[in-house]
């Protein structure tokens, strides 16, 4: 905050968190709405049994997802913190990069999986009647598995360039044609567990090519380019692709290991209710992960332009949103946990009674796993990706499976529900421990976020929000004069800086927001050593100030209206529009 009341507001980045959420939250409802009926039509046409494979070959799905993952958010996460450089080159390197090792590992991952499905049905831990069911699915399921990871490919960068709502379409439109294939190949034609895998796979290779369609046209920032350093930057994708890619890692192993509990313990007649509390839980992921990823890609833009400010504000935006829709759905469960077995078909009055109090302890857990999601996907962003894997494995693996494992012999199912209370707990209280830990032994650190606050705290950085007024216009401009001077920058760049900021707001004023609307704009502005950074950005109608200026400045009229922006041009070392998450966002460099 500036002095006299010139101060930072939180409307802009706080739009940006609603205009990636709720698209999100949508695409993966739809998407866990697709499996929610997925296994309610298998219910009520294989039965228990169906179930029961379902739960058996999760693992493999989440293996899928899992490598999508690596490859899909690591590029993505890699190309959103390059574009708040400006490093459009290596955004497009990453882009092109990532569809070569899909596509590789797609290719050896078929060839292997076929040749050794037998071994693979049975490490899933399919035996007797589970074992030709089980293997069905996976003779269909394997060779389409490519389809799995080219899909996270558009869905990842269509967030990064700023399209959430196609993101979202995407999504919901291969929910869609899942739901519609699996009718066509269970009910119609009868192919059992083979046209579950079909729909799957059918459902995810068109829904991909409508992805990757949106990317071919003369306007997209994203075009294919020769990567280099291969190995380097497969490394990179890798290490920054690893915490969502561990997460559905160690949710696969997680799974495998409660199913092979259950089987080698001799109460396989628990899977079923596991199977109906597991699909559930996955039904309510979507929420979870819907506003935590949504902050992935902006808190990573951000990093990459030090806006240290704006990833505090969409923090607490997307903590408050998602913490009042996951809790009013917890609620929300509690009341309807004896009517959910109802749905899968199962009338058994023990698998009904065991799988309502599973649904007690999942509800009770989601505000908890909702916020280690959030600081696993923050941590990710920033590039504290040790800090983000070891709250995957904790909350998946360490914290879940050692208390199950150790209360089952006295607490049979019910130990199973008491571990996703205590997974969550623990993992929160480890997470608060290692960043104190670092943050006290370099207090240069935020506490908590662990941000590095040199600039914010020797005054060389400075956010302002400005109203599209004439009054508010030239307030700023005398505001950031002052800032100027207490950074004994020479006078003569302290009156560039005045006039450049002076005639951008007031060209954005008239051409990007609707009059007598209130409206605002942020600017940011960064001293380091001898440069000065300005970054002027809005939601308002598309304008582009250099594009203007090279369209008018030759004619009599528009060569007076551009006199400002030529100014700014001389001036600056370096003017630059770019549409960072789909908005007006100008950066001068004077």
């Amino acid at each position: 905050m500036l002095e006299d009341g010139l101060s930072a507001n939180e409307n802009f980045v706080g739009q940006l968190v609603y205009r990636y959420a709720f698209p999100s939250i949508l695409a993966l409802l739809g998407t866990q709405a697709s499996g929610f009926i997925n296994s309610a039509i298998i219910g009520n046409t294989l039965g228990s049994v169906g179930l029961s494979v379902v739960s058996l070959v999760a693992p493999v799905a989440l293996f899928y997802c899992s490598l999508g993952s690596l490859i899909g958010v690591g590029a993505a996460v890699i190309s959103g913190t390059a574009l708040g450089k400006d490093d459009k080159v290596l955004c497009a390197r990453m882009y092109t990069l990532s569809y070569l090792v899909a596509i590789a590992a797609g290719a050896a991952i078929t060839v292997l999986g076929l040749l050794n499905l037998d071994r693979i049905v049975t490490l899933l831990g399919a035996e007797g009647e589970y074992f030709a069911l089980t293997r069905d699915y996976m003779r269909f399921y394997i060779p389409g598995g490519i389809s799995m990871l080219l899909i996270y490919i558009p869905l990842n960068f269509l967030r990064v360039i700023g399209k959430p709502n196609l993101g979202m379409i995407m999504l919901l439109l291969m929910s869609l044609l899942n739901v519609v294939c699996l009718l066509i190949f269970t009910v119609l034609l009868g192919l059992g567990l083979g046209g579950l895998a079909l729909a799957s796979v059918t459902s995810s290779i068109l829904t991909f090519i409508f992805g990757a369609c949106q990317f071919i046209n003369k306007d997209s920032p994203l075009k294919f380019r020769k990567p280099v350093e291969m190995l380097r930057s497969m490394i990179a994708l890798i290490a920054a692709g690893s915490p969502s890619a561990l997460n559905n890692i160690c949710q696969a192993v997680q799974i495998l290991c409660i199913n092979l509990l259950l089987v080698r313990m001799g109460t396989s007649f628990f899977l079923p209710a596991y199977s109906l509390v597991s699909a559930t839980s996955e039904f309510l992921l979507a929420l979870i992960l819907g506003v935590s990823q949504t902050a992935l890609p902006l808190i990573s833009i951000s990093f990459g332009e030090r806006d240290f400010r704006s990833i505090r504000i969409i923090l607490k935006k997307a903590i408050g949103l998602g913490s009042i829709i996951v809790g009013l759905c917890g609620v929300l469960l509690l009341l309807l946990r004896s009517k959910m077995g109802m749905i899968f078909g199962i009338r058994d009055a023990s698998i009904l009674a065991d799988s309502a109090r599973g649904l007690i302890f999942l509800a009770l857990s989601l505000n908890l796993s909702f916020i280690n999601n959030m600081l696993a996907n923050y941590f990710n962003a920033i590039s504290r990706l040790a800090i983000a894997n070891t709250i995957v494995v904790c909350r998946l693996i360490c914290f879940m499976l050692l208390p199950l494992y150790l209360l089952f012999p006295a607490f049979s199912i019910n130990a199973l529900w008491i571990s996703l209370i205590l997974a969550e707990a623990i993992t929160l209280c480890v997470t608060f421990l290692i960043v104190t830990v670092i943050h006290i032994r370099n207090r240069n650190f935020s506490p908590y976020l662990l941000l590095d606050s040199t600039l914010i705290d020797n005054n060389r950085v400075v956010d302002f929000s400005v109203k599209n007024t004439m009054e508010d216009v030239t307030f700023a401009s005398e505001k950031i004069s002052g800032f100027c001077e207490e950074n004994e920058i020479p006078a003569k760049k302290i009156l560039h800086i005045s006039l450049a900021i002076e005639e951008m707001l007031l060209m954005i004023n008239e051409f990007s927001f609707t009059k007598d609307k209130t409206e605002y704009t942020d600017v940011r502005m960064m001293v380091l050593e001898e440069r000065i950074i300005i970054r002027i950005r809005n939601t308002g109608k598309y304008f582009n100030p250099m594009a203007y200026y090279y369209e008018n400045k030759d004619t009599e009229a528009g060569a007076e209206r551009t006199l400002g922006i030529a100014m700014i041009l001389k001036m600056a070392e370096e003017v630059e529009y770019r549409k960072t998450f789909g908005v007006n966002n100008l950066v001068l460099i004077i």
